[in-house]
């Protein structure tokens, strides 16, 4: 019955879409994967508690132990802290140290005559690499005394 389709039916031309179209599709594909999750939270609650959750919560809540929890919380996101803010230190050290030091050398130009002559090149040769869209090039290793001879 489908003999005569032909195989691709969809006509996928992602390049053709606007933005407001890609982000539009983006957000929708966030909002439904998130009520894909949070449709699987009464089994992940579940499943939590059954494999001690409710241990965790009964000495944190029930038995009073929030204060130690929180003072743990509070050690740890003073680590992230301390540990963030010398990043940053270290990363604005760097860039007074180094940010105006340029490491780049400048090229330097060659005029025509000079880049016939290193490679052995005619005026025509020249032209047609400069123009062509592609160029190979092959260097053959000097003999110990060509070089001497150079």
């Amino acid at each position: 019955m489908l003999d005569n389709y032909p195989d691709c039916l969809i006509i996928n031309n992602p390049d053709l879409k606007s933005m407001p179209v890609i982000l539009g599709e983006r957000a929708l594909t966030v909002v439904f994967w998130g009520l894909w999750f949070y449709l699987w939270l009464p089994l992940l609650s579940a499943l939590a508690w059954l494999f001690g959750f409710h241990i965790l919560y009964s000495y944190i809540v029930e038995l009073g132990g929030l204060d130690g929890f929180l003072h743990q919380i509070n050690m740890l996101f003073s680590g992230v802290v301390m540990s963030s803010g010398m990043l940053v230190l270290w990363s604005f050290y760097n860039l007074k140290r180094y940010g105006s030091y340029n490491r780049r050398t400048i090229a330097l130009k060659t005029d025509d005559e000079a880049l016939m002559k290193r490679f052995s090149l005619t005026a025509d040769q020249l032209n047609h690499m400069r123009v062509a869209k592609r160029v190979t090039v092959f260097f053959v290793p000097r003999k110990a005394a060509d070089r001497a001879a150079a």
